[in-house]
């Protein structure tokens, strides 16, 4: 490096460069090498915005990976409803003992039995196969099958209402986080306000004014006591805001990162009519859908049990194949052998089970669950609007409290300028330069508090919508 720079030195000489225009290059460079070795030495911290905070706590949640489990076990259930239509084998196959026997022989009236031993053992094997296609049942198998379907996007519309909690959830501490670090800076400033009128004041009182007494510099501490508990107090809200959204995010203990913003955004916006917000909740939040798909798959489920009090139409393909090598085979279709046969042929069936009062008991057990499903929509329809309202009127509130409270900070603000002049001219009071920077730091506290309710709110109103935004 040292080499490079002695090259670019000679370079700037040989193009005539004067002793001024070189002394500035080296300070440029010598700065230059100072912040880059300022840079690699200090730690690296990752800076994410909300969005990407949002994406990597959605990503490393356990709630997330629960509801991802659920819809492939819907999923799976969709998939065993319509094999529902496909044929069905059912085989058994048999293996044992058997006594050899060969064919009876007629000798005269009578039929001998030529085996020459009785306890000659052999073995046979079987298989018995049954092939069976559903022909007609009365909705047995479609009715549980559209119920499996509606359960597949209630449980991915599930998914959605998850990512809108943890997205509230993250929103609710990143703004914190950032309110908290606000409130540092906006505590150190007040701080320095009060550092710098008590160094008025020491100037003041050792050139012997007459307007200031040495009780005003304990005024100034005492006042100063409260912007350092206020200080504290930010510090710990910011420490633990961070430590959650780690926990979050899923980040290890020596992985940091940084909040890309650094204040609380205020964005003003044109409201709508609140009705309009109620008609989007009811169109678009997610626990909505998922009712009216729980509905829509019991009311299919109602159906389904119905349908097992009819009789179900169906083709099959019997088989059935053995053989005992230690026994002769009669080729009489009026004698079966069970040992020695091969059978098959093709069959139509109905299969219709009786109960007494089973059934009957199912049906209304399932109508019972499409009544309750029903009420808990009805009950969502009255208290989706009550929390979009609420919602609703805090963004207006807060941020009517957002302006005022900006406008009282700037303010205080000239109100401590002016004060301040006052008095290095020895026509102010100590009382009112104490009382503005005070009255200056309550207003600005309230500022952040009501812009960190304002930005909350907003998500608030976002969620009860059921609108994704990040």
């Amino acid at each position: 490096m040292e080499t490079a720079i002695r090259r670019f030195l000679a370079g700037l000489k040989r193009a005539g460069a004067g002793p001024a225009v070189t002394a500035v290059v080296c300070a440029v460079l010598i700065f230059s090498l100072h912040g880059a070795a300022a840079g690699q030495t200090g730690a690296e911290r990752t800076v994410l915005g909300l969005s990407q905070v949002i994406t990597m706590a959605i990503g490393a949640s356990p709630e997330m990976a629960e509801k991802r489990s659920e819809a492939a076990s819907a999923r799976s259930d969709l998939a065993q409803a319509q094999a529902g239509y496909y044929p069905q084998v059912d085989t058994t196959a048999l293996m044992g003992p058997v006594n050899d026997a060969r064919r009876p022989e007629v000798v005269g009236n009578r039929i001998i039995d030529p085996t020459s031993s009785f306890w000659a053992i052999g073995v046979f094997g079987r298989l018995n196969l049954t092939m069976t296609q559903p022909l007609y049942t009365f909705g047995k198998i479609s009715n549980r099958r559209d119920a499996a379907a509606h359960g597949v996007v209630a449980r991915e519309v599930g998914q959605v209402q998850t990512s809108n909690e943890i997205a509230l959830r993250v929103k609710e501490l990143y703004y914190a986080l950032v309110l908290s670090r606000a409130a540092i800076e906006a505590a150190r400033e007040a701080a320095g306000f009060f550092d710098e009128a008590r160094s008025h004041m020491q100037r003041l009182l050792e050139a012997g004014s007459s307007n200031v007494v040495e009780s005003e510099l304990y005024r100034v501490d005492a006042y100063r006591a409260d912007i350092v508990r206020g200080k504290a107090e930010a510090e710990k809200g910011a420490n633990i805001s961070y430590f959650a959204l780690k926990s979050l995010m899923g980040l290890p203990p020596d992985k940091d990162f940084e909040p890309a913003d650094k204040t609380l955004l205020f964005k003003p916006e044109e409201m709508d009519r609140p009705e309009a917000y109620i008609h989007k909740a009811l169109a678009e939040r997610p626990e909505f859908k998922q009712l009216e798909l729980g509905l829509a798959a019991q009311r299919s489920l109602v159906e389904a049990t119905r349908a097992d009090r009819y009789p179900s139409f169906f083709a099959a393909l019997a088989g059935s194949f053995a053989g005992a090598p230690g026994r002769e085979t009669l080729h009489n279709p009026y004698i079966p052998d069970d040992f020695n046969h091969v059978i098959a042929g093709v069959v139509t069936g109905v299969n219709w089970h009786f109960d007494f009062g089973i059934m009957k008991a199912r049906v209304e057990k399932e109508r019972a669950e499409y009544e309750r499903l029903s009420h808990t929509k009805a009950k969502a329809e009255l208290n989706i609007p009550i929390q979009v309202i609420k919602s609703y009127q805090d963004v207006r509130q807060w941020k009517v409290a957002v302006e005022a409270y900006q406008t009282a900070a700037t303010a205080s603000r000239k109100w401590i300028v002016a004060a301040l002049t006052s008095f290095d001219m020895g026509t102010g009071a100590a009382d009112d330069l104490l009382r503005g920077i005070e009255r200056y730091g309550q207003n600005r506290g309230k500022y952040l508090e009501a812009l960190f309710n304002y930005n909350l709110s907003l998500a608030q109103l976002e969620y009860a919508m059921g609108v994704r935004s990040w």
